[in-house]
């Protein structure tokens, strides 16, 4: 498999924009037998035509969606599009959108969905990439359940859509051949020869207090009970909570120990409800164990570096996507693209590869008898080579 690189800043001109994008590419010269693309950018893109004319011009299927900042091989920027196409003889692409996932049947959507890309492949995939929408009635880790269970525990890694322009991340969409949505999930679904291999790090060890606590009562990704009391009480007990406030809890990572021999992950507690239960941005699940986690930009670079050192380990990388969480962006506050200049440090130009920030994360993680299950992440640099 190749993985072609283009970008551009012309986000005013469609034609413009176009004619960068295919100059850079050479698709004539570049294509292999099948060949499918992945876009991010800035909404302003959205707002002006330019994915659309995009997708328009090119002659394979395109998935993608909005992101706060993105970047491609050593070019990044808030005010930018990234293309990656990935074109192989001997892996198959198929792509889809589903309707709206604002609805009861989310799951049965999602379902039917995948079917239908699925069938196009003729064969189950080896990868599944998602690009989600970002919605406050429907949960990304519902999303990955659903579609986790449509694609038998093939491996799915992805991010959901967000944007720099707004505190709610309004102006977020996702991309399907040049219609932008705001509550439909793309895929990109790939089969036949093709090897992922995932690196998942949230926080270094040393910033990771070594105490851990027991959830024992929950109920999906809310929190109800650690250690036999509610959860503020909890964090109340840990310095996290004074009086009616939360003490910055969107800037903490939990990281959170399944105890089923999977690696552990990090969650976002997102708010506290007046039973003191507490709601996270993934399962929290009963029986599991809390650590509570450190971000400064120091630990974010390392992580990041230590990230990729792992997964250049691996032989026949043929490109790299990445999709970290913008809570780490957030944190790096007056030098923001600090982590992709680390990332550029470590590929340099050798590798392909593509980052761009995520407002939830999906990425397998490894398992102690060998194989990996997906999971949905929060705080975390999450990365596949393929």
């Amino acid at each position: 498999m190749r993985m072609l690189n283009a970008w551009t800043l012309e986000a005013d001109d469609p034609a413009v924009a176009v004619s960068e994008l295919l100059e850079q590419l050479n698709l004539e010269n570049q294509l292999l037998a099948h060949s499918a693309g992945f876009i991010t950018c800035s909404y302003d893109y959205v707002e002006t035509g330019i994915v659309k004319a995009i997708c328009d011009a090119l002659p394979f299927d395109v998935a993608g969606c909005t992101t706060l900042t993105n970047a491609a091989d050593q070019e990044a920027g808030t005010l930018l599009l990234c293309l990656s196409v990935l074109t192989s003889d001997d892996c198959r692409f198929a792509t889809a959108l589903t309707p709206s996932l604002e609805v009861d049947s989310a799951h049965a959507v999602i379902g039917e969905t995948f079917k239908h890309a699925a069938a196009q492949l003729g064969e189950q995939p080896g990868l599944v990439l998602a690009f989600l929408p970002m919605l406050g009635s429907v949960s990304g880790e519902f999303i990955l359940h659903a579609l986790n269970d449509a694609a038998a525990g093939a491996p799915i890694f992805g991010t959901i859509a967000c944007d720099s322009d707004t505190a709610n991340y309004s102006n977020t969409f996702t991309v399907h051949n040049g219609t932008c949505s705001r509550d439909g999930m793309s895929l990109l679904l790939i089969s036949g020869n093709v090897n992922p291999r995932f690196v998942v790090t949230a926080t270094s060890e040393q910033n990771l207090r070594q105490q851990q606590a027991l959830i024992t009562s929950s109920e999906g990704s809310v929190l109800k009970e650690v250690n036999g009391v509610t959860a503020r009480e909890y964090l109340a007990s840990i310095g996290l909570v004074k009086g009616e406030g939360v003490e910055a809890l969107i800037s903490v990572p939990f990281v959170v120990n399944y105890n089923d021999g999977s690696q552990p992950v990090a969650r976002a507690i997102y708010s506290l409800n007046d039973d003191g239960s507490a709601v996270c941005g993934g399962a929290m699940p009963k029986g599991g164990t809390l650590s509570i986690g450190r971000m400064d930009m120091e630990d974010i670079l390392l992580t990041a570096e230590q990230s990729l050192e792992k997964l250049l380990n691996n032989e026949g990388i043929n490109g790299i996507i990445m999709f970290p969480c913008i809570g780490r962006n957030m944190v790096l506050g007056w030098a923001p693209l600090s982590e992709i200049e680390k990332v550029g440090e470590v590929l340099g130009p050798s590798k392909p590869w593509h980052l761009a920030y995520s407002g939830g994360e999906l990425c397998p993680v490894s398992c102690s008898g060998g194989g990996t299950v997906n999971r949905f992440h929060n705080f975390t640099f999450i990365a596949c080579a393929i």
